[in-house]
């Protein structure tokens, strides 16, 4: 009788330490319409089938409280109960942001917007401008008149719907403007906001200077951006407004016990600098869960990439979140009636994310819900939902830790940036991510100006880090660079690291102390180079440009790819602990790509000493 009580007490003791071996499975959401449901009544059964684990509903102020100071929740139960009893948890999104008004056919309601038509009648100035003046539905998140009975709306929405399903609401998510994500809207390049407080407020911060209108593109390949004395100014300014106002409104969900949840554009864009998604470094100790988002289109074109979204949930790792979810939606593949086409995609891209250790889920939106025969069932749910393997790698050899640079100052400057039907500086991060993060020896994380500034603990346990053609960065960010490299890690560029200011003024240095350049020569065609003894062959493309840059090194420094007519330069330069090469040798296109992919990575692993105290 001893042995079986020692034997059940055993088995008890290990029940925490079975539980917690687990792999948690992921969230997995949808987004569900209120027509939705209205055109098909088996939908919440459908979707759970299906392998769903949570709708996301939008929640609209102007529904809930119509008059002021009145809340009305009922208008929301029949779906969201029917959403519960289907077997679905819930992901609420608190619409406050002047999204156009639909009714519960989906048709949109004139001269109506989500937030309550008694406010913008009281206080028509609330409203954010463009720079022409013009007013938007979005109302100005930083104003009282605003912020006082939105604090109110938010507190009552939470303790409403916590109350009504206890543990089936996975967070509350902030709908600061039209499209959810913490970002300023945007009218083609009319920025927001402009209104006169605003523009008040900034020249008391700037010397009685007005915001700059920005309304034109700084694209690389056009030669010197136009300088703006107070560009970078205004992109702190911009960010720290809605930084402050973001908090505020995430505070009043987290005091009432519930999770704040914050959506996230797609960062390094060509669209940053109207959007002011660099907010994304600043708002890690706001949010409990945030969620990045990537709708499968570039501004220009649908852009069929499954490698966007584990680029950005590394980012979001980097920056000290620790509760991730990736959105996948394809409203513009569904336009085009293409979404088929696109669900290969989202499947590569959300299973590469989860991966992660710090992505806990994902949400799906943009499609028709059709679960049993529509453009769903072309995902692998199964695959999908399965236990997360975030286990620790069992190789023992020593892994290089690398850093990949995406400045939200150098996207800030080439704001509309379309060199040669590109975003160059875009493709370049995204593409060492890919190459790098590829390789069985290598621990990749993609870190911002944030992580540098702040002397992230994660910068000191980096090997090396990589700064993939960030032309534009201000002089601190160069600095902490250097003080990294004098400290004992490696950096490497591929080229035009910092050639310009953070307003986009010239500064004629790639760090070029740091990394040994004399000179650098540019070059219209393609070159021939001898390396290690073998010749390798650059050639031109329109994609990439520009051609390549000839670098002739300081004394110390070594030539490592030399032009076959002028052996004292080439294209790229070896120091102690520094790597600079001039051209992009991961956006090669042509039938040479996978040597140069070879020589990128076999070149930083050679720059990267053995640093056996660094775990």
């Amino acid at each position: 009788m001893k042995k079986l009580f020692r034997i059940a007490a055993l088995l008890f003791s290990l029940i925490p330490f079975a539980s917690s071996a687990v792999a948690a499975r992921p969230v997995s959401s949808i987004i569900v319409m209120p027509w939705d449901l209205s055109q098909n009544k088996n939908l919440p059964g459908e979707l759970k089938s299906k392998g769903f684990s949570h709708a996301t509903v939008y929640l609209n102020w102007s529904d809930i409280e119509r008059s002021k100071g009145l809340y009305e929740f009922s208008h929301y139960h029949g779906h969201m109960d029917a959403l519960v009893d289907g077997g679905l948890s819930l992901l609420l999104v608190i619409d406050m942001g002047g999204r156009p008004y639909k009714d519960e056919s989906g048709k949109l309601v004139p001269n109506m917007s989500t937030v309550p038509q008694w406010i913008t009648a009281a206080h028509p100035d609330a409203v954010m401008r463009n720079f022409s003046g013009d007013p938007s539905w979005q109302p100005d998140f930083t104003d009282d008149r605003i912020r006082k009975p939105a604090h109110a709306f938010i507190a009552q929405t939470v303790d409403h719907f916590s109350r009504r399903y206890p543990a089936k609401v996975l967070g509350y998510a902030l709908g600061l403007q039209e499209e959810h994500e913490i970002k300023y809207g945007q009218m083609g390049y009319q920025w927001r906001d402009y209104k006169e407080s605003t523009q008040n407020d900034f020249a008391r911060k700037h010397n009685n200077a007005r915001q700059p209108v920005i309304n034109y593109n700084n694209n690389i390949a056009a030669g010197v951006p136009k300088a703006e004395p107070l560009l970078h100014a205004h992109k702190e300014f911009r960010e720290n407004r809605l930084q402050e106002a973001t908090c505020a409104y995430t505070k009043v969900i987290r005091d009432k016990g519930a999770q704040a949840i914050g959506y996230f554009a797609e960062t390094f864009t060509s669209h940053d600098a109207i959007y002011a998604t660099g907010i994304v470094e600043k708002l890690a100790g706001c949010i409990d869960i945030a969620v990045i988002d990537f709708n499968f289109y570039d501004g220009y074109s649908l852009v069929p990439d499954a490698d966007v979204l584990p680029t950005l949930a590394n980012y979001m790792g980097s920056l000290g979140y620790r509760k991730i979810m990736v959105g996948a939606y394809g409203e513009r593949w569904e336009a085009e009636k293409r979404s088929r086409e696109l669900m290969p995609v989202i499947q590569r891209s959300v299973t590469q994310s989860l991966t992660q250790a710090n992505v806990m889920g994902y949400e799906i939106g943009g499609f028709a819900h059709q679960a049993g025969g529509g453009s769903l069932s072309a995902l692998d749910m199964d695959k999908l939902n399965a236990p997360s393997g975030h286990t620790a790698a069992t190789s023992t050899a020593p892994r290089i830790k690398i850093g990949i640079l995406g400045s939200t100052t150098n996207f800030h400057v080439w704001h509309g940036e379309r060199s040669a039907g590109r975003n160059t500086h875009r493709d370049a991060l995204f593409a060492s991510y890919k190459i790098l993060s590829s390789e069985p020896g290598m621990d990749v994380h993609v870190i911002g100006e944030k992580n540098l500034l702040q002397d992230d603990p994660l910068i000191q346990r980096l090997d090396a880090i990589l700064v993939p053609h960030q032309a534009a960065l201000p002089q601190s960010v160069k600095s902490k660079l250097t003080t990294y490299w004098k400290n004992g890690g490696s950096l490497i560029q591929d080229m035009r690291l910092g050639e310009f200011d953070e307003n986009g003024k010239p500064t004629f240095d790639w760090m070029h102390e740091v990394f040994g350049i004399a000179n650098i020569e540019w070059k219209k065609k393609g070159g021939v180079f001898l390396i290690d003894g073998k010749v390798y062959r650059l050639k031109p493309s329109r994609r990439m440009y520009v051609s390549y840059a000839s670098i002739t090194p300081r004394p110390g420094y070594k030539v490592l790819a030399t032009e076959l007519l002028q052996r004292d330069q080439g294209i790229m330069v070896r120091g102690e602990r520094t790597l600079a090469f001039g051209f992009m040798p991961q956006l090669i296109e042509d039938d040479t790509r996978e040597a140069w992919g070879k020589l990128f990575v076999r070149e930083i692993v050679n720059i990267v000493p053995p640093r056996p105290s660094r775990k």
